[in-house]
């Protein structure tokens, strides 16, 4: 599984790049803002993911490995696979993505070219959970890789230096993290969870 390739780019045609890797010529599909970045004879490094079918193996790019996080999340709700994926994180920035499933924002989702109503509420109730847990397991393994401790780390109680730290995990900055932290655990019972309380602070973040 290709996860990261490093080369020249030989050719750059809208999304899709030709990458030269030890002489080896690589087709992957890019979001925009990864394309946006590269230029042809420029040297570059890319986070990848591969996906691999019966008929194919078809390569996917990323500016980030936010992105490609993202990306991964996106692909696992159904109907949506790897190009609906892409586009979707092509045509709308990752914060305000995940503003829009945590609030439940159906409209801003359907804004987006090829996501109608139905697709829409699919990513919205398949991906609010998982995106709340996943960010908060990630910033729990950050911690403990830096020896962190929740509280010193935001200033306050563990869980909100928790969800502080899953926040800015998802690419909130600190400020934007803890005030939305702040909002979310006024109407959130005193023992939720992480989980919980990041789900409720994407809605103010």
């Amino acid at each position: 599984m290709i996860s990261r390739l490093s080369g020249e780019v030989v050719e750059l045609d809208g999304d899709s790049v030709i990458l030269d890797v030890a002489g080896v010529g690589y087709e992957v599909a890019c979001t925009s803002l990864a394309a946006s970045r590269l230029s042809v004879g420029s040297r570059v490094s890319l986070n990848v993911y591969t996906d691999v079918r019966e008929d194919s193996i078809r390569l996917f790019g990323f500016d980030s490995s936010a992105e490609r996080q993202m990306f991964l999340l996106l692909n696992r709700v159904s109907g949506m696979g790897p190009r609906s994926s892409l586009d979707v994180l092509s045509n709308v920035a990752i914060r305000d993505l995940l503003r829009a499933i945590g609030s439940g924002d159906v409209g801003t989702l359907m804004s987006i070219k090829g996501v109608g109503k139905k697709k829409a509420e699919r990513i919205v109730v398949e991906l609010k959970d998982l995106v709340a847990t996943m960010a908060g397991e990630r910033s729990t393994a950050l911690r403990s890789m830096v020896s962190i401790e929740p509280a010193a780390a935001s200033g306050s109680g563990s869980l909100k230096g928790d969800a502080v730290s899953a926040l800015e995990v998802l690419g909130f900055s600190r400020k934007d993290a803890e005030s939305a932290v702040v909002q979310a655990m006024q109407g959130l019972a005193p023992a939720s969870d992480v989980s919980s309380v990041v789900r409720e602070a994407l809605r103010y973040a």
